[in-house]
């Protein structure tokens, strides 16, 4: 089928955030997005900026975008670049034009590629329903690596202990807000991440931008010590009647670390369950959360990782092997 010469890919140009907004709402009707979120997404992140590829029709209007942000990342003590890919989207009235790697989406995808993948990054990230799972593998280049990691433990059939800030002390445990992060945390990533093999680089910079400077989602960090040494961290977010346990990094030294941490911050919150996604890696961590009686089940909206391999051929490969990877990986949290 030949590409529909109506439409026109291109790069992202200042003057082009109104109608990004004006698509998402209405490709997400339920959903909404202010352009102060937009900004701190693709025109504030520490690693680059405005990675956005468009696509408009005849008349001018904007009818598809395809967009991510890069993240630095450690592989095995390799520091490498990919594309976290966030808001994928189409207008209703273009979903039936073309098919397959003429269809707007995959047009506006390849058009992405070009601009901002081959030869700059890795490998692009992300998650997906389904239904887009089966078009990015089949006409965009995507591998299925795994269905998303999700782990729960219900609150109402297997409650948390609290632990009293008298306990926490006696042990040598103190807890913290977090309100800005410095170079304790850089120095703190850098000691833990080969623990962990692969993963995004959760030094002070991302944690300031990812949560700390999101400006309309609500989230709150708890730092754990040990004797006044940090041992570990955790970004939450209560969600209606769960507790949402966004991102972890613990020291594989302290492995009751996670545990003070979560008697002492769940018992505070009026919720039925705790969850998150974690995958079975690092063997460690994932001992720590069984322990802890969290329970692997389906994600319940049957996401799954998806991985488009650039520079590094064998980026699918390594996600399986070692990657490890929160909810706050996504967009999603």
């Amino acid at each position: 089928m030949p590409v529909d010469p109506r439409f026109t890919s291109r790069a992202f140009r200042p003057g082009d955030e109104e109608p990004i907004l004006q698509l998402f709402h209405r490709a997400f009707p339920h959903a909404s997005r202010g352009v102060k979120h937009f900004r701190w997404e693709y025109q504030r992140n520490p690693y680059g900026n405005e990675r956005i590829a468009l696509t408009f029709d005849e008349n001018g209007q904007l009818v598809a975008q395809y967009a991510g942000y890069p993240v630095a990342m450690i592989d095995d003590g390799h520091e490498i670049v990919a594309n976290q890919i966030g808001d994928i989207m189409t207008d209703r009235s273009v979903r039936q034009v073309g098919r397959g790697l003429t269809s707007i989406l995959a047009r506006t995808a390849q058009h992405f590629y070009d601009a901002f993948c081959r030869g700059k990054v890795a490998f692009n990230y992300g998650f997906t329903t389904d239904s887009h799972r089966q078009l990015s593998v089949r006409f965009l280049g995507s591998d299925a690596v795994e269905p998303a990691p999700y782990r729960v433990r219900d609150l109402v059939r297997n409650p948390i202990v609290p632990i009293t800030r008298r306990e926490r002390l006696l042990r040598g445990w103190q807890l913290e807000l977090v309100n800005d992060v410095d170079d304790e945390f850089d120095e703190f990533f850098a000691y833990v991440a080969p623990a962990y093999r692969f993963l995004v680089r959760r030094d002070a910079s991302y944690l300031r931008w990812r949560y700390l400077d999101c400006p309309d989602v609500s989230y709150f960090i708890v730092a754990i010590r040990k004797w006044r040494r940090l041992v570990g961290w955790s970004v939450f977010g209560v969600r209606g009647s769960r507790l949402a346990w966004g991102d972890a990094l613990f020291d594989p030294r302290f492995p009751k670390a996670a545990e003070v941490l979560l008697r002492s911050v769940v018992p505070k919150y009026p919720v039925d369950r705790i969850d998150g996604w974690f995958p079975a890696r690092p063997q460690w961590f994932d001992r720590v959360l069984r322990e802890l009686h969290f329970e692997s089940r389906l994600d319940p909206q049957d996401l799954s990782l998806m991985c488009v391999p650039f520079d590094l051929p064998d980026a699918s490969a390594r996600m399986t092997d070692r990657f490890y990877y929160t909810y706050g990986d996504s967009d999603l949290f």
